[in-house]
C-alpha cells in the first residue's frame, strides 16, 4: 500500500507540500481527558488570533480559500477543515473531545493552522491517492450529509479502489475510513501551502507523533511530499 499524489497538483500549487505521518500499533481507547486542557487551550489561542479579522482574512486560511478557487470550489460554501475549525472556536462554540487520536491531530490544525487529517489504513482498499476526479466516480455520503453524491469531474480528491475518502481536498472525509476506537493502525496528512514553511512543517509533524506516542503508544513514520517525490509507502 502506498500514498500517491498526482504530479499536476505540484504542478498547479507551486510549493504544496503533503506531510505524511504512519502511525502503527496506537491505542485509540485510552482516556481522552489527559489531553482536552491542551486542545481547549489551541482553540482558546485560535480565537484570540482571530480577534477582530474575520477567519477567511487568515493569511494561512485565505492561501486555502484561494486554492479551492482555483479548481472551482466557492470556499464560502465548502470551507476547508482548517477554516471550518478556526469558524467554530472564533465564535465560541466548545471543541470537545471526540477520541485521543482526532483530538490530537484537530490540536495540530489550530496550532499549526494548517488543514490535518487521518484515516484508519485497515479500512483503505488499495493505495491512497490525492488526485483530481474524473468524470464516473463513485457517489458517496460525506459525514454531516444525508445524499449520496459523486465528486464532480476535476475535484481534486482524496480516494482509494472504493471511492471517495475525503471531498474537494480536506473538506470533508466519509465514515468508511474515519479513525474510530478500534484502530490501530492509520495515516495521517498535514497539508502545507507555501505560507507554511518547511520548518514549521516539519515542526507540525514531530508535535504530532510525540504527542501520539505518548498519549496513544505506536510508533510513527514521517514523510514529505513534495514536487520531487509524489509517493510513499504507507506499510
Amino acid at each position: 500500500m502506498k500514498f500517491v499524489v498526482n504530479h499536476k497538483l505540484f504542478e498547479e500549487f507551486v510549493g504544496l507540500r503533503i506531510g505524511v505521518s504512519v502511525a502503527n500499533g496506537v491505542n485509540n481507547k485510552v482516556d481522552a481527558a489527559a489531553f482536552l486542557p491542551q486542545l481547549q487551550q489551541a482553540a482558546a489561542d485560535a480565537a484570540e488570533a482571530c480577534a477582530g479579522q474575520p477567519v477567511a482574512q487568515l493569511p494561512k486560511i485565505a492561501a486555502w480559500r484561494e486554492a479551492y478557487r482555483k479548481f472551482g470550489v466557492k470556499a464560502k460554501e465548502y470551507p476547508s477543515s482548517v477554516e471550518a475549525l478556526y469558524k467554530r472556536v472564533s465564535k465560541g462554540k466548545e471543541l470537545g473531545s471526540i477520541s485521543p487520536l482526532v483530538d490530537i491531530y484537530n490540536y495540530i490544525s489550530l496550532k499549526y493552522t494548517v488543514p490535518v487529517g487521518g484515516e484508519d489504513l485497515s479500512a483503505m482498499q488499495g493505495d491512497l491517492q490525492l488526485t483530481y476526479a474524473g468524470s464516473g466516480e463513485v457517489p458517496v455520503v460525506v459525514l454531516g450529509k444525508d445524499e449520496a453524491q459523486a465528486p464532480a469531474e476535476g475535484e481534486i480528491f482524496y480516494k482509494d479502489d472504493a471511492g471517495a475518502i475525503c471531498r474537494r481536498w480536506n473538506w470533508r472525509e466519509v465514515a468508511r475510513t474515519v479513525i474510530t476506537e478500534n484502530t490501530v493502525r492509520c495515516v495521517f496528512v498535514i497539508e502545507a501551502l507555501p505560507e507554511v514553511g518547511d520548518e514549521e512543517l516539519r515542526a507540525a509533524q514531530q508535535e504530532l507523533g510525540a504527542l501520539i506516542e505518548q498519549y496513544c503508544g505506536g510508533k510513527l513514520v514521517h514523510h514529505v511530499l513534495d514536487a520531487g517525490c509524489a509517493e510513499v509507502p504507507l506499510d
